[in-house]
């Protein structure tokens, strides 16, 4: 007879976008398993940096201090060359300390997949998160107060099942989670399939000084289709990738040696020493699936929409994903909201991913069709890559939209509005004679800012937390009530996740902060958390 388990959430697949759902669960105090079919972490590098907002994402579990020493600092360049030793045709900015400098308190960091990972997995195992590798899912089913899920450990075949109140796919962009719901993926769907050879080799010649993120390669191969991505990849740990288009017809195997000709070649020098480390064969794919929610079942990362590399978007929306969802879950788990609630996931996270994979697209075709400004900060008339990462907007969903509505996907981060559904602004304070960020205020339960000592009446009661701008907190650069949008004496109510979700520009009735409280959670007198 199978051992039975019991948990509120069920994380499936063991990425990094599992690994975040564990850790924000975790720290919301939502006790929750992840299972994970490989036994071990990524091996090879793949996503290869962590974008600003990623990385205040990643603040709030309080891990930024462990992946910073990372990141090797590395140019925000891409170039297009005849070979990394020949001639340069081309270069661009991807965007970097110069566009998104005084937006965050944290920066872009350039650290691998596999060094983030093991840090990763660390704080969910602290926060106290069960996570098991080597264990696959074999078979789920729900109805509307459960989900009963099969386990299999890979190496001892042992089963067990688990009885969770939610289950959340994080099983990648081959999903078997959500082939078994039956969702189905639109979009443009392959745009190539490449074969990333990652190798160690010394460059220093070849380099001629120079730093970058990726280098296009004018002279290797087409492939049949004409792609030509041929894309130099400078990773962390004095390691390389070679992204070349892969035909399993022609090629069905790439050997050692094949792969450090194509290396040599693409450096343009026929004698370097190379040292092959491993071969990752990938599609270049672009599809969002037709819903994040069935039942009980959520889609997020991968699972739910799939995305080229080529805007750097694919695990930092992972990680967006994950963060939207978990307080969501922590509050109706803790009945301080309605189920209801979480709806409001794909309402506001669907368009994101809408958002990010025309921006991939655009980007991925000029990079096949060989133009380095496919990778630039921002190409053509697409909106510019701080504002597609800081300034995307829930236009509807868990917030009290303002009227007139522009309609806009993003906005300017340089120019915040304070318009619920956009993020909340940095703004630099101090407080006791230390400086932080606006964003260190936020993160278990919701925050009411304002600059007037009037409002703690109207949220007493009701598990808001009230920060006074001007009294314990100091405005250092006298602009949080313009980037906010509010008057002195408004206040403007902050989501958990660092989401604004109402405001009053200046001063309210005392019920509004109530109103407002039972219209996005659905419960008749919202409770802090002091009172589960």
């Amino acid at each position: 007879m199978n051992t039975v388990e019991r948990v509120p959430v069920l994380v499936v697949g063991g990425a990094v976008s599992g690994l975040t759902m564990a850790a924000f669960l975790a720290r919301h105090g939502v006790g929750c398993l992840l299972v994970e079919r490989r036994d071990r972490l990524s091996r090879h590098p793949r996503m290869s940096d962590i974008g600003p907002r990623a990385m205040e994402l990643l603040r709030a579990l309080g891990i930024q201090d462990r992946i910073r020493p990372l990141d090797e600092e590395r140019e925000s360049t891409i170039l297009r060359v005849e070979t990394l030793a020949g001639r340069e045709i081309d270069r661009y900015s991807m965007g970097g300390p110069e566009e998104f400098g005084g937006l965050t308190p944290e920066k872009q960091v350039w650290c691998d997949q596999d060094q983030l990972e093991p840090i990763l997995r660390q704080r969910a195992v602290e926060f106290g998160a069960g996570i098991r590798f080597g264990t696959e899912l074999t078979g789920f089913e729900q109805d509307e107060r459960e989900v009963r899920a099969e386990l299999r450990d890979t190496v001892t075949g042992r089963r067990v099942s688990v009885v969770a109140d939610y289950l959340i796919a994080c099983d990648g962009s081959g999903s078997p989670v959500r082939e078994a719901l039956g969702i189905g993926c639109a979009g443009p769907g392959l745009l190539a399939l490449q074969a990333g050879i990652l190798f160690r080799a010394d460059l220093t010649a070849a380099l001629r000084g120079r730093s970058f993120v990726l280098c296009m390669v004018n002279d290797l191969d087409a492939s049949a289709a004409g792609v030509r991505l041929n894309i130099l990849l400078e990773r962390n740990l004095n390691r390389w990738t070679l992204s070349v288009p892969h035909d399993p017809a022609t090629d069905p195997e790439l050997s050692e040696r094949r792969c450090a000709e194509l290396v040599r070649r693409a450096v343009g020098d026929p004698d370097l020493a190379v040292e092959v480390l491993g071969v990752d064969i990938w599609q270049m794919r672009a599809l969002l699936a037709d819903t994040f929610r069935r039942g009980r079942v959520f889609l997020v990362g991968d699972a739910a929409k799939t995305l080229p590399p080529t805007g750097g978007y694919g695990g930092n929306s992972g990680i967006d994903d994950a963060h939207n969802l978990a307080w969501k879950l922590a509050f109706v788990l803790a009945g301080r909201a309605a189920p209801d609630l979480l709806d409001s996931y794909e309402v506001e996270r669907k368009p994101v991913a809408q958002l990010l994979i025309e921006d991939s697209v655009v980007r991925a075709g000029l990079l096949i069709a060989g133009s380095a400004e496919g990778g630039s900060r921002q190409p053509g008339n697409r909106p510019s890559k701080a504002s597609i990462c800081l300034g995307y907007r829930y236009r509807a969903g868990a917030l009290i939209p303002e009227e007139p509505d522009a309609g806009d996907a993003t906005e300017d981060p340089r120019k915040p509005t304070g318009r619920p559904g956009t993020r909340a602004a940095h703004v630099v304070l101090m407080r006791d004679g230390r400086e932080i960020s606006t964003l260190d205020l936020f993160g278990s339960d919701f925050v009411l800012l304002t600059g007037s000592d009037g409002w703690e009446r109207a949220v007493d009661g009701l598990g808001v937390v009230v920060h006074r701008i001007g009294a314990q907190l100091i405005d250092v650069e006298g602009r949080w009530a313009e980037a906010y949008g509010v008057t002195e004496s408004g206040a403007v109510l902050v989501r958990p996740d660092g989401f604004i979700a109402w405001r009053s520009r200046n001063a309210a009735a005392d019920d509004a902060p109530a109103t407002v409280l039972r219209s996005i959670l659905g419960v008749a007198q919202p409770v802090s958390s002091s009172e589960r």
